[in-house]
């Protein structure tokens, strides 16, 4: 798989707390994830230490077993909730920090895909873009332009209904896709798709040869529309056509074969000389 970060600052929050892995756990196992959020543990973003916390408990589990990533991820988010959740000093009756938080674990042909808040995933297969994720959300422009009764009138988003970190328990949404050879997996977070609209992800995705392509031209848009938030984008292109490659081709063992033989009867005719050669 052929894969690309990128992270667009806002005008705004320059420093928003954004964080990403793309990291491979395991032979034939890659994590990618975006998170964004707000709230510090122990001076850290709660988006930084969400997305490392999921990471290395995943790291663990999948270097045991990967017979079951549905559960590992269920798992993973849930450990990392109740650690963010103790450790930002948030209660019941008080919210500390939280991250919206999209992680896919890919996993041979198979994407698993853990999902809270306002990340998102989308799939791109054959010209056609589809979005895998919901958001929690109360949607409608009634939360997006509302405006509050204080002096400054400050401009209110939407209003998340869970997000890692929040509430003592989690359970993520969680679902999967088999890859297909030329599929493309985007994932960002709230930033990115605040601006930026599925056609034009999608033409993105049609228009470039690379992920790195892909991630810039989504960049280059919130730069020029000078999004308010930073965004964070990561896009993966399956490259490979697992039913392929499962087996060699029949040519290529009878190739292999033959070379074996050849090799054999070279070797078999070397000792005969050499026996002729030396023999008393």
């Amino acid at each position: 798989m052929e894969i690309a970060v990128g992270s667009q600052p806002g005008i705004w929050d320059r420093t928003s707390a954004e964080a990403h892995v793309a990291d491979q756990l395991a032979p034939g196992v890659v994590l990618l994830a975006v998170a964004d959020g707000f709230g510090l543990v122990r001076g850290t973003p709660v988006a930084k230490v969400a997305v490392e916390l999921v990471r290395d408990n995943l790291r663990k589990r999948v270097r045991r077993d990967t017979r079951d990533p549905r559960a590992h991820l269920l798992a993973a988010f849930s450990n990392a909730n109740a650690r963010v959740f103790a450790q930002s000093g948030s209660s019941d009756d008080y919210v500390a920090g939280g991250a919206s938080m999209t992680a896919t674990l890919i996993v041979e042909d198979r994407a698993y895909l853990a999902h809270v808040g306002k990340s998102r995933a989308y799939l791109a297969r054959d010209g056609a873009l589809s979005t895998l994720t919901e958001d929690d959300a109360l949607a409608g422009d009634e939360w997006t332009t509302a405006r509050s009764s204080v002096p400054t009138e400050m401009r209110t988003g939407p209003l998340l209904t869970r997000t890692l970190g929040t509430q003592a328990t989690l359970d993520a949404s969680v679902m999967h896709v088999r890859l297909m050879h030329a599929d493309a997996l985007v994932l960002t977070t709230g930033g990115v798709h605040a601006f930026v609209g599925t056609d034009e992800i999608a033409y993105a995705l049609d228009a470039s040869t690379t992920s790195a392509d892909v991630a810039t031209r989504l960049l280059d848009v919130l730069k020029f529309r000078g999004a308010a938030s930073a965004g964070t984008v990561i896009v993966g292109r399956a490259l490979t056509d697992w039913g392929e490659t499962l087996a060699p081709a029949p040519s290529a063992v009878r190739n292999a074969a033959l070379s074996m033989t050849a090799f054999a009867a070279a070797t078999l005719a070397a000792v005969a000389v050499l026996h002729a050669v030396f023999a008393p």
